[in-house]
């Protein structure tokens, strides 16, 4: 046990010195929040790194299948803990959150002050804004195309980042994109759920957006670097 937990100690430290060496980071799952093994308020990362996010006051509820839900409520959020892992390069970015949302309002958001991603619901509709660079660009359904309906029911949403373009994928179909001024690149990005304390950089030049997340429950939340 000692011996494995040297090898892990040492790996994770071997990657934080190639971070700061400037060298590629690990692709694959960075993120996978492990709802089933919430131990002492902390939702323990279903990957190979390392990493416990403190639950805060938030419940959890259990479905029919026996699976845990994280349960978030008015005025309530999620905080994950900061890691390099977490920094997109410029490559491949797949952001992915399967909620049960009875409002609408923020779901998810990473970046710093200057750029990064957001994904709300408004008007009963998924939405999601990228800025990167200079601009930012805005993903949702076309009217014409059908809306998905997103309240009062599970639905998978997925960001898709390329060097050169965004897409926004529901229940696995696509159903918008757009190309990129620039690359989804930077450090410090930070990601919270639900209700947030300020607007993400994405939605400051908004005026109708607001800092209210949405109502409901997560079963899953992913973090991708391809």
């Amino acid at each position: 046990m000692q011996a494995t937990l040297k090898i892990l100690i040492t790996f994770i430290a071997t990657l934080s010195i190639a971070a700061q060496a400037g060298n590629p980071l690990p692709r694959g799952l960075m993120l996978n929040l492990d709802f089933q093994r919430i131990e002492d308020g902390l939702i323990p990362n279903k990957t190979l790194y390392p990493l416990h996010v403190p639950i805060g006051d938030l419940d959890t509820a259990t479905n029919n299948s026996d699976r845990v839900l994280l349960m978030i409520g008015h005025e309530q959020g999620l905080d994950i803990p900061h890691s390099s892992l977490l920094d997109p390069d410029g490559g491949g970015w797949v952001a992915t959150v399967r909620v049960f949302a009875m409002s609408g309002g923020l779901v998810m958001s990473q970046g710093d002050d200057e750029n990064g991603y957001a994904i709300y619901i408004k008007n009963g509709a998924i939405h999601a804004a990228i800025h990167t660079g200079y601009s930012t660009i805005l993903l949702k359904e076309r009217p014409e195309n059908g809306i998905t309906e997103c309240l009062d029911k599970w639905v998978t949403i997925e960001v898709k980042i390329t060097p050169d373009m965004a897409i926004l994928i529901l229940n696995r179909a696509h159903v918008a994109i757009a190309p990129l001024q620039a690359p989804f690149i930077g450090e410090d990005y930070r990601i919270r759920v639900g209700e947030h304390e300020t607007l993400p950089a994405p939605l400051r030049r908004d005026k109708t957006a607001t800092t209210t997340g949405f109502t409901g429950a997560i079963s899953s939340l992913k973090v991708l670097r391809q």
